[in-house]
């Protein structure tokens, strides 16, 4: 398993240029993360007919003691942007622009009370902003199921 991914990580180098001729860093005046980001920036960018794709999928185990019972929940998401020579956005900027600013709206409405550096865990903050992002095309999909093993428990009178 090791080796798998040792050779995958060889190959990812390999494909940014780092075992090129041409691949030269002057040691100490730029960080490791500054040389891949560079490497990766150049080699990664888009062209002005690509499009770009978001694949993001969460899993969460749900356990409820009162009824003894397991569940799974299941958000997915999958969604292209547009490419520049359409005039459109990438989906990475419209998740994280949309998103940004329909916080920074509320916050200039005074429709989020609370102060400071925030997570989005409060219903006040996330829902309206995935209301507005539903209403322009960007959800997750939910999915739930009960867990095999607390079906059986189920049938046997357990749960």
């Amino acid at each position: 398993m090791i080796l798998k991914v040792q050779k995958s990580i060889l190959k990812s180098l390999e494909f940014l240029g780092f075992f090129d001729e041409s691949m030269k860093v002057e040691i100490g005046k730029k960080s490791y993360l500054q040389v891949l980001s560079e490497a990766m920036a150049d080699k990664m960018a888009l062209k002005d007919h690509d499009r770009d794709l978001v694949i993001m999928r969460h899993e969460f185990g749900i356990h409820s003691p009162a009824e003894n019972k397991n569940w799974k929940r299941i958000s997915t998401m999958i969604a292209s942007g547009d490419s520049k020579a359409s005039g459109g956005y990438s989906i990475m900027s419209k998740t994280v622009g949309y998103t940004t600013a329909i916080a920074t709206r509320l916050v200039l409405q005074n429709k989020i009370s609370k102060r400071g550096v925030l997570s989005p865990i409060y219903p006040e903050i996330y829902e309206p902003i995935l209301d507005e992002l539903k209403s322009i095309g960007i959800t997750m999909e939910e999915s739930e199921e009960l867990l095999a093993c607390d079906d059986e428990m189920a049938k046997n009178g357990q749960a």
